[in-house]
């Protein structure tokens, strides 16, 4: 059993590909695309941090690093605009922040007047936990279906124009989905504790 193990995974390691076959060939269009990439083709055999499949081939930089430098233009004139340096042009554009902190505790107050209501009768405790079993399937179906929109943006380059940030409401709903899942497991403690008992 051991020997077969050992086997697979040597044969994984033979056939896992090391090499980048198209240096400068995203399909996205993305020029230097950074850890950890938007797509699930991001590779980086040189280690520099950059998706080789948007960057040329290593021997093909010097050549653009020395035609990027004469095409430089004089550093007095850097930009027209008032208060915009070289240093503030080259500040990165800041990642979208998610509300971990916030949804979670929102979702921790309603929980405790749902709960708090059902002790005093004022719904039951039937209503009280199919409140929370509708808001786990509405997350799950939300992160679900947007996950599923993200993979087709990605895989297949086709792009479903949505009013909002997909992947924010993607990772928001999961956040609001593994919170309930909690308030879930927490329910179903002893049938989780008796499932897993081998």
């Amino acid at each position: 059993m051991v020997t077969k193990k050992i086997i697979f995974a040597l044969l994984l390691l033979i056939l896992q590909p090391v090499t980048v076959f198209a240096w400068d060939n995203c399909p996205f269009g993305e020029v230097n695309g950074t850890y950890p990439g938007d797509c699930n083709r991001y590779i980086d055999t040189d280690n520099d941090g950059i998706c080789d499949y948007s960057q040329p081939a290593p021997e093909n930089r010097i050549n653009n690093a020395t035609d990027n430098l004469t095409n430089k233009t004089d550093t007095s004139a850097k930009s027209e605009m008032p208060g915009i340096t070289e240093k503030s042009a080259e500040r990165p554009i800041p990642k979208e922040t998610y509300h971990i902190l916030p949804v979670f505790l929102l979702l921790i107050i309603l929980y405790f007047i749902s709960y708090i209501l059902s002790k005093k009768n004022v719904i039951s405790t039937a209503t009280h936990r199919k409140i929370w079993n509708m808001l786990l399937l509405v997350t799950f179906f939300i992160s679900g279906l947007l996950g599923v929109l993200l993979i087709i943006k990605i895989d297949f380059g086709i792009v479903i124009p949505f009013p909002f940030d997909i992947l924010f409401w993607h990772v928001e709903a999961g956040i609001a989905m593994v919170v309930i899942s909690i308030f879930h497991i927490l329910w179903h403690w002893q049938y989780f504790k008796n499932a897993l008992k081998i």
